[in-house]
């Protein structure tokens, strides 16, 4: 075993005791339905990485009976996927029986694998060995059957990736969606990297063994990422989704006020709160707040001043060979006061609106 693998395997061996110690963490605290969910991947990741482990260091030859655990149990994962994501997205979301349809991939394969399981310990080794140095054929009904999983694996992850997109438009600061949003898309592309080379190996010899390797180093790396989110005591994994009743309403009252900025300008008006401009929309001021907070990540009183502050930019530029005072943009604008003109404009764009005025008068 070279250095270099030796540091690999040491590093899995690491990421395969923190998937099993975060899943306990997880589990002692407030069970979620997605925390049940995500230490129950958690879990199946273990396994598979200490499985694996145990046959990239001939360990596996003191226990050959864990061999093939794992391999039933990966297709559990991608319906958890799923169900992650809707568990974050869905208000009150909960498994009911059909869901558990889902699963019948993994019944199947766990009945495909059964005769294996009935070998003796040495039977078991030889057949690993033999199927770890096969090389697949284009014309063998086994390299096709592998590559169905991951059209299985793959439909489910887009799926997944679609449901959180679709509350993205709606919600733009949900941190955990956020964040299992962008492990979903990491995985995809760790998955076609891994398709790519399984579909190019029947044209020549190529390492397995070292592919393995880094696949798992990867999903060690993945679990690293998440060790470090609950040391560092976020609070994604506190996310609630939010009650979106009904999407395509609350999607016409997200056009209201954005009509009502955009093209009523309203914001003109310096004298404008978040009670008045409710009102002209016919929302109440809470469902407002909420709608501009979830789609914006600010508040309203941010928002006014971000389309405002747009309002401000666009009259220097018009005026920047004209002799106009700076206040009286920024009162044309909706400012009411010169102070809050410039605390603004340093805190959006980094400099005073003076420096700005001369920037472009030098552009």
């Amino acid at each position: 075993m070279t250095a270099i693998s030796m540091i690999i395997n040491v590093l899995i061996a690491y990421g395969t005791c923190q998937a099993f110690f975060i899943a306990f963490i997880i589990l002692r605290s407030d069970r979620t339905l997605f925390k049940k969910l995500f230490a129950a991947l958690l879990i199946i990741e273990g396994i598979t990485l200490f499985e694996r482990f145990l046959v990239e260091t001939d360990l596996i030859t003191s226990v050959p009976h864990l061999l093939g655990i794992s391999n039933p149990i990966s297709f559990i994962k991608p319906p958890l996927m799923l169900f992650m994501a809707m568990a974050i997205t869905i208000h009150h979301f909960k498994l009911i029986r059909k869901h558990y349809w889902h699963f019948i991939v993994f019944a199947f394969m766990l009945l495909l694998n059964l005769p294996f399981y009935f070998l003796s310990g040495t039977e078991k080794i030889e057949t690993v060995e033999v199927f770890m140095n096969k090389i697949p054929s284009y014309s063998s009904f086994e390299f096709y059957f592998t590559l169905s999983f991951f059209a299985y694996i793959g439909v489910y992850i887009y799926i997944s990736i679609k449901k959180l997109r679709e509350f993205k438009k709606q919600v733009t600061n949900n941190a955990l969606v956020n964040w299992l949003h962008n492990v979903l898309l990491g995985y995809s592309l760790f998955l076609v990297l891994h398709l790519i080379y399984f579909a190019i190996q029947p044209i020549g010899k190529y390492n397995f063994a070292l592919i393995n390797q880094i696949s798992m180093l990867a999903m060690a790396f993945i679990i690293q990422s998440i060790a470090f989110k609950i040391i560092d005591k976020s609070t994604i994994f506190n996310s609630k989704p939010p009650n979106l009743k009904d999407p395509l309403q609350r999607k016409k009252d997200e056009n209201i006020i954005l009509d009502k900025l955009e093209n009523g300008k309203v914001y003109l008006n310096d004298n404008l709160n978040l009670t008045t401009f409710s009102r002209s929309v016919e929302l109440s001021s809470a469902y407002v707040s909420e709608i501009i907070n979830q789609k914006f990540n600010c508040s309203f009183k941010k928002l006014l001043n971000h389309y405002r502050l747009e309002e401000a930019k666009k009259n220097i530029h018009k005026n920047k060979d004209n002799k106009i005072k700076l206040i009286d943009i920024a009162f044309q604008s909706g400012f009411n006061n010169k102070v809050s003109f410039y605390r603004v404009f340093k805190e959006i764009e980094g400099i005073s609106p003076s420096e700005y005025l001369e920037k472009i008068k030098k552009a």
